[in-house]
């Protein structure tokens, strides 16, 4: 092969690698901006539903909220259904209570519990908007209640249990069945933030608020704390 064949073949062998790497780049792009549009159109759903109701919200609406036409939408989430479905399982509180509730062994136990407590509020209070879409959604329709009973609530119980489990074998709470005592305890803190954030009530201040919740550890623990175990005051 002469040397201008063999340059003639690494140009053309050159060419090919690159349109291969602008055609991945291209994907990566496109996949990149699928995702954003999703997420867009997941966001101006959760706005929706949360003010108009799962009649009310409808997909013209939702799509020109998120900046989108009806085809885009329907692409993404083929009925209405599949869209709030894909709100509730998408947007659920579980993911950062996972990562912001504190297992910890060492610490005074009083303080544990209270702080996670104090963390699921917060993370509740954050997520109103699609607590109501849950909500509002399980009452009126059969799929959308087993969906949110499946993802959210029997989640949030094990998710709990776990946390539970972990702090009786530590010696610190009583032996028991941790699924009665993650009920007990989340009773508690649900019941709370229905009443003075979803139902709007009452105001109550930060002090009195601490006071609560302080009371809502103590009550837990009167009941749960094992004898002599690590970390009681």
């Amino acid at each position: 092969m002469s040397e201008a064949e063999e340059e003639g073949g690494l140009n053309a062998q050159s060419r090919y690698v690159c349109k291969c790497l602008l055609a991945l780049m291209q994907r990566a792009t496109n996949n990149a901006q699928e995702e954003t549009t999703r997420d867009r159109v997941l966001d101006a759903a959760l706005q929706a539903f949360a003010e108009h109701g799962f009649d009310g919200a409808t997909t013209k609406k939702i799509a020109a909220r998120a900046k989108v036409n009806e085809v885009t939408l329907f692409r993404l989430f083929r009925s209405k259904r599949a869209l709030f479905a894909a709100v509730v399982a998408e947007r659920s509180p579980l993911a950062r209570i996972r990562q912001e509730v504190s297992f910890d062994t060492n610490a005074l136990l009083d303080d544990v519990i209270y702080q996670n407590i104090r963390t699921v509020l917060d993370v509740l209070r954050s997520n109103k908007h699609m607590l109501m879409v849950a909500v509002g959604g399980a009452w009126r329709y059969p799929k959308a209640r087993e969906m949110v009973n499946t993802q959210i609530i029997q989640e949030g119980i094990k998710f709990v249990s776990g946390f539970i489990a972990s702090q009786m074998d530590a010696g610190r709470l009583k032996k028991g069945d941790p699924k009665i005592a993650a009920r007990a305890l989340m009773g508690m803190v649900q019941a709370y933030f229905i009443t003075i954030d979803l139902m709007g009530g009452m105001s109550i201040g930060p002090a009195e608020e601490e006071k609560t919740l302080r009371g809502f550890t103590s009550i837990f623990l009167d009941g749960m704390r094992a004898e002599g175990g690590d970390g009681s005051r």
